[in-house]
């Protein structure tokens, strides 16, 4: 920014304030005399994600007016010169629907689109800085998104990046697109970046761009050669220099029960878990369904280790688990407790470099049939999910940030907050969804109270206009 004044922020899709949090760290890392600002507006739909955003935020007041229909003369009183930019990414992400412009999650996109190019030149932002998944960078709304730029006279660069990258134990790849118009400070990276092109890899000579001075990446810095650098998509020639998973842990978290594991999920998922240990270097991104759903939505720590070393399924067979005769517990229960019973908890120490290889092992166990030895071996390592502070610290939320609000968030609902989870409106009718959003919040504040037991809502629809809610406790 280079002392360029205040900025005045419009923050669309602001979910629980991920942009605002990298604007706090930014004004910290380099001054505020260098960098200041000011939230003229923020914007989602989301409650329950407001709700966290005000209370880390208390100075600012999110409005919940839908995007789609916003109006030309509320973005002009905004006075707005950043324009950050979040917005659904269900209808471009590996586990949505790939509707793309046809879904109407993109609705409130385009029609932010729409108001910028109807914006008189003098009124539209100087800088504007969008995030997405990947794969957002290949569909219509991208085009549509490019078009419009051009069209307002912006420079941009394009760029797919990922926390492994620069240190953090997340694979997060996403879209980011700065945009800046003539006459505002041009970025220092893009003097040095080529325009006009989608930048995938960062730059070294194998790519004929210059390292940039001020990046802390592996490259840029020095640390990793070109000659070192591999383009996969699990952009492994990275984790040597991340962060150890140890740093993010918390230090309760392995004595929460409700955080581990059942023998039933085991039972079920565990051949296509991905197990990390506390000295990982990596994790897989975590998603929405995190903590609901055990296959795709996010890596799971081992916090205990086998008493025999490295696990393999012969060496379990032979040293955890004698023949079962008549009466006795059940095989797994007997190898579970055989290992139990020389098991520590895990210091970051205890834990070789390598992850557990449970597919190896299960094609191991698989191949004679022993699933108790597998199922053994699965709840010897006593698995369980990240907490959702835990997942906040990997995706480098500051410390103490709170989930801590008014409508009594529950485990399942943070990891949804955090995975960019967004209600869709589409299916409902504007006389029906304003009744959900006010059912779930009620329902939210019961279901934490002593006493109740049970509680059933039921919807009528009486009419285009007319709905009765009948809450039964």
């Amino acid at each position: 920014h280079q002392g360029g004044g205040e900025f005045r922020v419009a923050e669309f899709f602001s979910g629980i304030g991920g942009m605002h949090c990298a604007l706090q760290l930014l004004r910290q890392l380099v001054g505020e005399r260098e960098f200041s600002y000011r939230i003229a507006g923020a914007f989602d739909v989301n409650n329950i994600a407001n709700s966290v955003y005000e209370r880390n935020f208390p100075g600012v007041r999110v409005c919940t007016t839908s995007l789609d229909s916003i109006g030309l003369a509320r973005i002009r009183a905004l006075a707005a010169n950043l324009w950050l930019m979040s917005p659904p990414c269900q209808p471009f992400s590996r586990l949505g629907n790939r509707r793309g412009l046809d879904d109407v999650r993109c609705r409130p996109l385009l029609r932010l689109l729409e108001v910028l190019a109807s914006l008189p030149d003098n009124e539209r932002p100087s800088r504007l800085l969008l995030e997405n998944v990947q794969g957002f960078e290949a569909s219509p709304a991208a085009e549509r998104l490019l078009e419009c730029l051009n069209k307002c006279g912006f420079e941009y660069r394009q760029l797919l990046l990922s926390p492994l990258q620069f240190g953090v134990p997340n694979s997060r790849l996403r879209f980011y697109l700065l945009a800046w118009r003539p006459g505002a400070p041009e970025p220092a990276a893009a003097r040095l970046l080529p325009a006009n092109c989608l930048i995938d890899r960062p730059p070294s000579a194998a790519t004929s761009q210059p390292l940039l001075p001020s990046c802390c990446c592996p490259v840029c810095s020095g640390r990793l050669q070109p000659g070192q650098l591999t383009h996969d998509s699990h952009l492994r020639c990275y984790r040597p220099f991340a962060r150890p998973l140890s740093d993010y842990l918390s230090p309760g978290a392995d004595a929460e029960p409700e955080l581990y594991l059942t023998s039933r999920q085991l039972e079920q998922f565990f051949p296509v878990l991905d197990i990390r240990q506390p000295r990982s270097r990596a994790t897989c991104c975590f998603t929405k369904g995190y903590g609901k759903r055990v296959e795709g939505t996010g890596s799971v720590l081992q916090t205990r280790r086998l008493a025999f070393g490295k696990p393999s399924h012969d060496r379990v067979k032979a040293g955890a688990c004698p023949p079962r005769t008549h009466g006795e517990v059940s095989h797994a229960d007997s190898a579970a407790a055989a290992i139990d019973a020389s098991c520590s908890s895990l210091a970051p120490d205890d834990l070789s470099d390598d992850d557990i290889n449970n597919g190896e092992f299960v094609d191991s166990a698989g191949g004679s049939g022993d699933a108790e030895t597998m199922q053994a071996y699965a709840e010897s390592l006593g698995l369980r999910y990240f907490s959702a502070a835990e997942v906040a610290g990997l995706m480098h939320f500051p410390p103490g940030y709170s989930f801590s609000t008014s409508l009594c968030l529950s485990r399942r609902q943070a990891y949804q907050l955090l995975g960019k989870q967004r209600q869709c409106a589409g299916h409902c009718s504007p006389a029906v969804l304003p009744a959900a959003v006010l059912v779930f919040q009620i329902y939210t504040e019961l279901v934490n109270k002593p006493g109740i037991s049970e509680i059933s809502i039921q919807l009528f629809r009486f009419s285009s206009i007319r709905t009765s809610i009948l809450i039964t406790i």
